[in-house]
């Protein structure tokens, strides 16, 4: 699944422009409750602004007045080196960059580097909660075996009146184990429960839908 999917688009995006006062920016910043925001040239992506980067300049230029350094521009506050992202990115590669980044959003920009939006830390937390959320019926398997079990598993899911909504095959770093997540609908989940256990299949952490 693409970003785009669950990116917050241009027109919902509170941003900065890239002609606006310290005190203009750090207004809209605090109006939103956020932390750091895109700062734009018309609907150019040119940097970002935080407000921790902003408070600390505030201390360091000692010789500026409070009112002269809020009149200052945002350009020269703001970060350039910002790795922006394609809405075609898989939500996947995302969850990486934020993983080993600190930030709170990437921009999302075309090929003339117009912001089309960003995606948040919050909305790939979202995505992965409908995925894997405990709410819902799901169960794990565990087996050594898993091209020899998957056709097994899901014909036997089936027969019991069960559809897997979504599934993960995860390797573990115990002697070539693997961990098989599914998410299930059926009106009789513990039928489904029950004919996995019956084909002697390792089932645990079985959770029913809330």
């Amino acid at each position: 699944m693409k970003v785009k999917t669950i990116m917050l688009p241009f027109e919902k995006i509170s941003c900065i422009k890239v002609t606006d006062t310290v005190e203009t920016a750090i207004k809209v910043i605090n109006e939103h409750e956020l932390l750091s925001l895109p700062v734009v040239d018309g609907q150019k992506f040119v940097g970002v602004l935080s407000k921790q980067f902003v408070f600390e300049e505030f201390f360091r230029l000692e010789d500026l007045s409070r009112e002269e350094f809020l009149s200052k521009a945002v350009q020269e506050f703001m970060r350039t080196t910002i790795e922006t992202i394609s809405e075609d990115m898989r939500i996947e590669e995302a969850a990486a960059k934020f993983i080993t980044s600190k930030v709170r959003f990437i921009p999302i920009t075309d090929r003339q580097d117009q912001l089309l939006g960003i995606v948040t830390q919050q909305a790939v937390f979202k995505r992965y909660q409908a995925l894997f959320g405990h709410e819902y019926n799901s169960l794990v398997i565990y087996s050594y075996d898993s091209r020899g079990v998957l056709a097994k598993i899901c014909e036997t899911i089936a027969r019991a009146g069960g559809d897997i909504r979504n599934m993960l095959v995860s390797h573990t770093d115990v002697m070539n184990l693997v961990e098989i997540f599914l998410r299930i609908d059926a009106e009789d989940f513990e039928k489904v429960v029950k004919a996995l256990t019956r084909q002697k299949f390792d089932v645990r952490d079985i959770t029913f839908e809330e």
